[in-house]
């Protein structure tokens, strides 16, 4: 696989950036206590919320990039460089991971891969509770706009009836999708046009990745010489592009995504009941 890689990966590179980006919604500091009680050596810790995303405002959705200077400082004392090798783990719900691993390739990082099935595939004489100290990087961030999406792009294509070879992808539950639920946002359902391909699907019980769903998944998507993915904050629609980019296919995020595209009390959504 292109950006999955396993267990034997990771034990035979050498001079590799190992970051543990283990997340749990409803719990802010599960992160940092899973990671204090284990980790693989050597590993470093970032968080979603403070470290891969910015401070919440009017718009921009629920996870905004973080400020590119506070970033680029913490890269740097885990010990981050531009021409670093890097491996990120989460539990295996290849969610947070998938967030890290487009943020470094947004930022100009080449080598950047996930541990497929994520934590749950490393042996106990991997793990240390031990503090992990580290060299100082000197990474500087480069943004590729090229794989961004802007709000006026997003809310554009929900209101034109002639799409051809644009699509936008909602990366959500179906549920959340069809505005049967809706646990955070303050509207259910989802953009005008947009079609759904939940982030999950591409995966089995074990959190790695099934190259046949994989291609079956994205059958129709291949055909659009422009794919956009949304999620509810631009953190899981990172995974479908990673998913995607197996597939040799590029696509863009938008990042405020659909929290940010309700925050404009103006902006309808569907549902489908």
């Amino acid at each position: 696989m292109k950006n999955f890689k396993d267990r034997d990966f990771l034990l035979k590179s050498e001079n590799l950036k190992v970051i543990d980006v283990r997340y749990n919604m409803s719990d802010p500091d599960y992160g940092k206590k899973a990671y204090a009680k284990e980790h693989y050596r050597g590993a470093a810790f970032l968080d979603l919320d403070q470290d891969l995303a910015g401070p919440v405002k009017e718009h921009g959705g629920r996870h905004p990039l973080p400020d590119q200077e506070t970033l680029r400082e913490k890269l740097r004392s885990i010990g981050i460089r531009n021409d670093s090798k890097v491996l990120i783990y989460d539990d295996g719900d290849n969610s947070a991971a998938g967030r890290l691993w487009w943020m470094l390739k947004y930022y100009g990082l080449n080598e950047v891969y996930v541990l497929n099935g994520g934590f749950g595939k490393l042996k106990e004489e991997d793990l240390t509770s031990e503090e992990e100290t580290f060299e100082r990087g000197d990474i500087e961030l480069k943004p590729d706009e090229t794989m961004t999406a802007s709000y006026e792009e997003v809310l554009e294509y929900s209101k034109s009836d002639h799409l051809k070879n644009q699509i936008l992808i909602d990366s959500r539950s179906e549920e959340r999708y069809k505005g049967l639920v809706e646990p955070i946002d303050r509207k259910k359902g989802h953009i005008r046009h947009a079609q759904n391909i939940n982030f999950r699907s591409h995966f089995d019980e074990n959190g790695e990745i099934v190259e046949e769903s994989l291609k079956d998944n994205f059958k129709n998507t291949l055909a659009y010489n422009d794919v956009i993915f949304h999620c509810g904050s631009g953190v899981t629609a990172c995974t479908n592009i990673m998913a995607l980019d197996e597939l040799g296919k590029s696509s863009r995020l938008y990042v405020g995504s659909f929290s940010d595209f309700v925050s404009y009390e103006e902006n309808t959504v569907e549902r489908e009941y």
